[in-house]
């Protein structure tokens, strides 16, 4: 008898690769906080491009209960990316209210969908409270400078990097451990 190896631990490394890349956004930022606000709408963008196509992969291969959800943050996260790239000089304070209103939405959705999972539900929970709290932060004092807002980012993109990159790795055991399980069960 074959058993499947779930959708989620076969593409772990797309945890992992989305962690690199929020943990080299978040050392970016607090290293050149002054002269990266630029840089950073552009990588904020190819970074909300990038987590829209793993939200919309997650729609259309996910669990059922997960797709609307995985849709919506996907959609929201694709236009927020395209506007990030398009427009990341013209207009700062478009930056940070797409970025703020992004960390709301995610935050929001990723507590909703934490009562899904029933491991490591607590930190999921935090991650998404986190990301609400920063975006409310943001979109309450947008005011307080950009280099502040960039720190504040910093951080945050730095905790979920690190994050994606640990629940990567446990996708990654839990991948090598199936095969053996299925054939210790074969015997």
């Amino acid at each position: 008898m074959f058993s499947e190896v779930p959708q989620i631990a076969r593409n772990w490394w797309m945890f992992a690769v989305l962690g690199v890349i929020c943990v080299a956004t978040g050392i970016a930022a607090i290293v050149w906080p002054d002269i990266t606000l630029l840089a950073l709408g552009i990588i904020f963008g190819i970074y909300l491009l990038i987590a829209a196509i793993i939200e919309i992969i997650d729609a259309i291969f996910g669990p059922p209960g997960g797709r609307a959800i995985s849709a919506i943050l996907g959609i929201v996260a694709l236009i927020a990316g395209v506007i990030c790239i398009r427009r990341p000089g013209e207009s700062l304070l478009a930056i940070v209210i797409v970025v703020g209103v992004y960390l709301i939405a995610e935050g929001v959705i990723r507590v909703v969908r934490a009562f899904e999972v029933r491991e490591d539900r607590g930190w999921i929970i935090a991650l998404g409270v986190l990301d609400a709290v920063v975006g409310i932060v943001i979109l309450a004092w947008p005011k307080i400078g950009l280099v502040t807002l960039a720190i504040l980012f910093a951080v945050t993109m730095l905790l979920r990097g690190i994050f994606a990159i640990v629940v990567g790795f446990q996708l990654r055991g839990l991948r090598h451990q199936e095969p053996a399980q299925s054939a210790g069960l074969a015997t």
